[in-house]
């Protein structure tokens, strides 16, 4: 189960992989409908914020103690990992612009990823149950901070969420030209079948990525005016239910 070298033949669209993909799809849906509004919401954020950070901490101390940690391939730099700091940092400390961050590149993505996993471990391997848990409590985080912070979430939300990515991209595309890394994927797609394969070479390829962000960005702005003109009404036949009291 932790073997770095054992059960590495995951295949996209198995049966395990469906099931997990189902197992998110009822989460997510529940969440949406009844835990939004639950009593025990601070408590659905106090076991997300752990399951993030440990999510982090057990996959550096398993690449550490197999010998996997590398400067090029396991700094905590990749989109799921900025997300996961985002997330821990808004649940204790509200921030408009930074949550428009959060949840640009805290919802859609990590759902991307788990429909092509970046990954050659199955289930139950260690890293397939850390990997799937850890990209499932990203968005769950998003939208655990959408209801309980009650953030709206306006048009200009957008830009901010692409220019805070793309001067948070900066750096990172120059570290990966020192060190020869490829965090963000800004130097090309990952190993696998994900739909960063399609976006070409060079110049191509970052512009077809600047085009995919604004792409999934406008998507998640759709969905999230939806969910905040669905909380307005619960919240006016809420409020409608007590005067009637």
């Amino acid at each position: 189960m932790f073997s770095p070298d054992d059960m590495m033949d995951f295949q996209l669209f198995s049966m395990e992989h469906i099931m997990t993909l189902l197992l998110f799809t009822i989460m997510i849906v529940l969440f949406i409908t009844t835990f939004s509004t639950s009593i025990y919401i601070k408590k659905i954020g106090i076991i997300l914020v752990w399951t993030l950070l440990i999510s982090e901490l057990t996959f550096q101390t398993w690449s550490i103690m197999n010998g996997l940690w590398t400067v090029q391939s396991t700094l905590p730099l990749q989109l799921c990992s900025i997300s996961t700091f985002l997330g821990i940092y808004l649940f204790y400390k509200r921030s408009e612009k930074i949550f428009f961050l959060f949840l640009y590149i805290g919802f859609i993505p990590p759902i991307l990823a788990l429909i092509t996993p970046d990954i050659p471990y199955s289930f139950p391997h260690f890293r397939y149950i850390k990997y799937f848990i850890h990209h499932t409590a990203i968005p769950f985080m998003v939208l655990y901070l959408f209801f309980s912070d009650n953030y709206k979430i306006p048009k200009k939300s957008i830009v901010y969420g692409m220019v805070l990515l793309n001067i948070l991209a900066i750096p990172i595309y120059l570290l990966n030209w020192w060190i020869g890394s490829n965090y963000f994927f800004l130097g090309g797609p990952p190993e696998g079948n994900t739909p960063l394969l399609w976006f070409g070479e060079g110049i191509y390829y970052i512009v077809n990525l600047e085009l995919a962000g604004m792409l999934v960005f406008f998507i998640t702005f759709l969905f999230f005016t939806y969910l905040e003109r669905r909380r307005s009404r619960l919240t006016d036949r809420t409020s409608d239910t007590t005067h009637a009291l």
